[in-house]
């Protein structure tokens, strides 16, 4: 489990959203040209645990690999460089062409086939996109000259330009990315909120669900310091309560009180197991485990029970 920590938010909230291989493939399935979708058998889409960033570069940027399948056999690599500065990156081909050469250099010196990297620039930023991604449109030169200039092709996703409703089957991908929309913004609206959460009101995955709305609400809190907004919790018990009879107040309160503010208050992945532990315990209608003695468990033992109660959860709404 990637570590939350309130020093990191946006890369935090942004892993938790495209680490599931199933939203990355949405993703793709939406933006990719359809002439690439034909060519790409998305079925075999796995994640690699590889990063390409240094330690500098790091500091503003989120990568995730992902490889699958051409449907001749071959693999293709697809790159998912997440840019979440407040101004556009002028240097993003020249560092976009090292990523690749990284890449590739890493495949070689495993002893792995070189393939097609296809990046992707997941742009989180205020102003609209218009940086060149390819050096040839960088570099001045003759028309004779411009194939000795090094060229790489690039896709730039600008989570801000996305239009609502235009993953209106995946409402938890829908609130996720138009929960990074909002998060540029210089102050939180209510109705922005209220909008957010009723995309997961009435929706039945709910192990899936509580994912969604533990990110989303500590992501917030964490951006605009939410916990100081009288109206935060009220636009929230609004959103999840339009379109269904059952809004899981019990859940919801749960995460209020144990998982969020104990999560943000530690910064570490055991504050936030132990609220979600309890979570799933009060919404399976358990005896819920004292903070106390969860917190003398290890995590990894959170992790198992935390894995169990999820397993419970999925079996009796099956």
């Amino acid at each position: 489990m990637y570590e939350f920590h309130p020093a990191n938010p946006h890369d935090h909230f942004v892993r938790r959203t495209f680490d599931v291989v199933d939203h990355a493939k949405v993703l793709l399935v939406s933006l990719l040209p359809a002439d690439l979708l034909t060519e790409i058998d998305l079925q075999s889409l796995r994640p690699t645990k590889e990063t390409f960033l240094s330690a500098d570069e790091g500091e503003n940027r989120l990568d995730l690999l992902y490889t699958a399948r051409l449907r001749g056999g071959e693999e293709v690599l697809n790159y998912l460089l997440f840019e979440h500065k407040s101004c556009i990156d002028r240097q993003i081909a020249l560092q976009l062409l090292r990523y690749v050469l990284r890449i590739l250099d890493w495949r070689n010196r495993n002893r792995q086939p070189l393939s097609v990297v296809i990046p992707l620039v997941l742009y989180h930023g205020d102003d609209a996109w218009d940086e060149p991604t390819s050096l040839r449109d960088k570099v001045q030169t003759c028309p004779q000259l411009r194939c000795f200039v090094p060229d790489q092709g690039v896709i730039v996703v600008d989570f801000g330009r996305l239009a609502p409703g235009f993953l209106g089957a995946y409402p938890e991908l829908e609130a996720r990315i138009r929960t990074l929309q909002i998060a540029r913004r210089s102050e939180l609206a209510c109705e922005s909120v209220t909008e957010i959460f009723r995309l997961l009101s009435s929706w039945q995955k709910i192990h899936a669900q509580m994912d969604a709305l533990n990110d989303i609400i500590i992501y917030l809190y964490t951006v605009f310091d939410a916990r100081n907004l009288p109206w935060f919790e009220q636009a929230i018990r609004a959103g999840l309560q339009t379109d269904s009879e059952k809004p899981m107040p019990t859940c919801l309160e749960a995460m209020i009180e144990k998982g969020i503010e104990k999560g943000i208050e530690r910064g570490v992945e055991r504050g936030l197991m132990v609220g979600r532990i309890q979570t799933l315990q009060q919404f399976l209608r358990q005896s819920v485990t004292a903070e106390q003695e969860l917190l003398g468990q290890s995590v990894e033992q959170l992790r198992e029970l935390c894995l169990q109660l999820q397993e419970q959860l999925g079996q009796q709404q099956s």
